[in-house]
């Protein structure tokens, strides 16, 4: 039987950057902020904050996108 050399599960280095930055702002561990993104615990202010920084982070790229051609 062939073995499967696929990774299925990959390190996301954007998610972690933003985890170490919510968990430093909000002063909590970064194990708790993992905890929160899969639902196992309720953190309205790390979601919350988690949320921010990700759509501000989104917002970012889109602006730098529009000011530098492509073509």
């Amino acid at each position: 039987m062939p073995k499967n050399l696929k990774k299925t599960i990959a390190r996301d280095p954007e998610r972690a950057d933003l985890v170490k930055k919510t968990a430093r702002i909000c002063g909590v561990s970064t194990n708790l902020v993992y905890k929160v993104l899969t639902g196992d615990r309720n953190n309205e202010e790390v979601f919350s904050t988690y949320m921010f920084l990700l759509e501000g982070g989104n917002a970012l790229v889109e602006e730098a996108k529009k000011l530098v051609p492509f073509n």
